[in-house]
């Protein structure tokens, strides 16, 4: 479906097409969650559920506040132990002396986790698996995953869970935190407490009763993943690309080229290893990405190589918390009034593009093209020839993206798409292909008359 831009149209078949498409490696994608908007820590989600560490519910929404059980929480921390693998079955057999697990569906997870000294149950044998975690539990759960001896730190005996958080907030597990630490967790803050703890370094050994990390500074995200976070800018893939091209540019499919990279190998506070490395140039990434990435800063997990435009991308989210995005107000006539009152403004950076073609000149060809459609698509003759370059955008099938894609303040680029229905000529099922008549729109498809839709059987 490369072409779709190509076309200019937004046709009817292709929106449908459009809308079924998803991305990501795993079999439940952050991006196919329907009540994501309502996920609060939507990086740890999105990591973790790339990870296979949490999944959806069977109705296909995640449920973020719904409460973790112990037996819950024994389980992700297991499957992360064990680079991702669900080792539930082998674990079985092992013997822990809990007197309350067993014919537990969590029994092999919860097993492995009281051999490694993960948990230690309630004190009289019990580890009652059903009740709700704590987040100072969970806390304790984690530290001791990552190395940390719970007898010489203190995490048992009366005062465990003061020593617990006091180390815990020491090394970030708490950060972003806001909720008391002896709250029952739910399946968001629980998926923040485990991301958090990924980039804690491990402890490699003790020393005169004294923690010490690997000299590498390895974390359990590189130790037991190799996974790297990246962000950048999304400014080309198979549909489009934003990097002052013409309506026909696109990279081949499988490619997304992001800008402003940065590479996080490392976000723990006590490390000397930098917090992020920012990349020079843009990085092509064997990835695909969807329409509606465009010009937005994204999250991408990665099995880093040498080489970074080679490594395995292993899943791609929007940051839905950074990308400030206004769509078009039909009350609205300019660009200027439109973005009145909402944080941001464009300035002399600021790149327009009509149906993905760049406009050298900015904001003035934008709306001399969109004023042009009008004329020759729609007769609307409300503008004379002596006014061309006013700021109008909320014409019947224009549509608007304004997206601030770091939250400064400062519109990045100002998307005009141009949409309509149009007539199907013809499908050939052999080729699957769409053919569409259109009407010419803008001065840069002024010679385009047929355009074909490539259609993907499965999308």
């Amino acid at each position: 479906m490369r072409n779709l831009k190509r076309a200019l149209s937004l046709a009817l078949a292709a929106i449908m097409l459009l809308g079924m498409m998803v991305v990501g490696a795993s079999a439940v994608s952050y991006n196919d969650f329907s009540d994501r908007t309502e996920i609060v820590n939507k990086d740890a989600v999105s990591m973790l559920t790339t990870l296979g560490v949490i999944d959806g519910k069977p109705d296909g929404s995640y449920a973020p506040e719904e409460f973790v059980t112990r037996e819950q929480m024994a389980k992700m921390i297991s499957v992360i132990m064990n680079q991702g693998s669900d080792n539930n079955d082998l674990f079985v057999g092992v013997p822990s002396g809990l007197t309350d697990v067993a014919g537990n569906w969590a029994l092999g997870h919860i097993n492995y986790c009281y051999s490694l000294g993960i948990i230690a149950g309630r004190g009289d044998g019990r580890f009652d698996p059903t009740a709700n975690v704590t987040a100072a539990e969970a806390a304790k759960m984690l530290l001791v995953a990552a190395g940390y001896n719970p007898a010489t730190e203190g995490f048992v005996g009366g005062d465990w869970s003061i020593n617990v958080n006091a180390k815990a907030s020491a090394l970030g597990i708490f950060r972003n935190y806001t909720k008391s630490t002896m709250a029952d967790l739910n399946r968001d803050d629980a998926a923040l407490l485990i991301y958090n703890a990924l980039d804690v370094e491990m402890i490699q050994k003790y020393e005169d009763g004294y923690a010490i990390s690997f000299t590498d500074h390895r974390t359990i995200l590189a130790a037991m993943y190799g996974v790297y976070k990246v962000e950048g800018v999304v400014v080309a893939n198979k549909w489009a690309q934003l990097q002052e091209t013409g309506v026909d540019a696109a990279l081949r499919e499988g490619r997304t080229t992001l800008e402003d990279v940065i590479v996080y190998s490392s976000t723990t506070n006590n490390t000397t290893v930098d917090e992020g490395v920012r990349e020079r140039e843009p990085v092509t990434f064997n990835v695909d990405t969807t329409v509606d990435m465009m010009g937005k800063m994204v999250t991408l997990y990665i099995e880093k190589t040498t080489i970074l435009s080679n490594s395995k991308v292993l899943g791609v989210s929007l940051k839905d918390d950074i990308n400030h995005i206004e769509a078009t107000a039909a009350t609205k006539d300019t660009l200027t009034g439109y973005l009145k009152g909402t944080g941001i403004a464009t300035d002399k950076d600021t790149q327009y593009y009509v149906n993905y073609g760049f406009c050298k000149d900015g904001a003035t060809e934008a709306s001399n093209q969109v004023i042009e459609y009008a004329r020759d698509v729609e007769g609307w003759t409300k503008v004379g020839s002596t006014n061309l370059n006013t700021d109008i955008f909320n014409l019947n099938g224009v549509s608007v993206e304004v997206i601030d894609n770091n939250n400064d303040g400062v519109v990045e680029y100002v998307l005009y798409r141009i949409e309509t229905l149009s007539q199907v000529n013809r499908y050939n099922d052999k080729a699957e292909t769409i053919t569409i008549y259109m009407p010419k729109r803008t001065r840069q498809e002024q010679e385009a008359g047929r355009h074909r839709l490539h259609h993907h059987r499965g999308l």
